[in-house]
């Protein structure tokens, strides 16, 4: 642990620039970093608002996840489980509540915080907030932008595994946010 802690140490960033351009979610940045060796380089990153991803179980155990149309991976649309950014400095887990009512009509019974995560440390800044949340029910249509279309699936918790296992998660904070809730053996 201590040589993690200096090889910490080591690497130290410089306070952020201001942004190159502007983005509605994301804004391209530009960072300083001294290397071990003392030579300063300067990496771009994304600069993100917070948010979170919400695994949300049904009171008859199985895992909500939803398909939509714009995922940008060369397979198209993926398995994921709700998630959003927060709005006007919003608790994350009431994000992570809205998120999955508006994206799917489902309402929980109660939430748990089951930690953070980066997605890719190297080129976003912001973590990932994770919930799980249990005794899910829909109580509503879904409240989608104009612009979003998005299908739920109720997926069995005996099934969830296997698509880990088989490679049908592919979305990096789906697969990650399940893992942390088998891991708690929340499901």
């Amino acid at each position: 642990m201590r040589k993690i802690n200096e090889l910490l140490s080591k690497c130290k960033a410089v306070p952020f620039s201001s942004p190159k351009e502007g983005g509605n979610f994301y804004k391209v940045m530009t960072q300083k970093f001294k290397l071990p060796n003392g030579e300063v380089i300067v990496r771009e990153f994304l600069r993100k608002k917070p948010s979170a991803v919400i695994v949300s179980v049904t009171t008859e155990g199985k895992v909500v996840c939803i398909i939509q149309p714009i995922s940008l991976s060369s397979e198209g649309s993926l398995i994921e489980v709700p998630a959003g950014y927060a709005e006007n400095d919003v608790d994350l887990a009431q994000t992570a509540t809205r998120e999955l009512m508006e994206e799917t009509g489902y309402v929980p019974g109660r939430i748990n915080y089951l930690g953070k995560h980066y997605q890719d440390p190297g080129s976003i800044k912001e973590p990932v907030n994770v919930f799980i949340a249990f005794d899910c029910k829909r109580k509503h249509e879904q409240k989608l932008d104009p612009d979003e279309f998005i299908f739920t699936l109720e997926i069995p918790i005996s099934d969830i595994k296997t698509l880990m296992d088989c490679n049908e998660i592919k979305d990096a904070n789906t697969y990650i946010a399940l893992a942390k809730a088998r891991l708690a053996n929340y499901i």
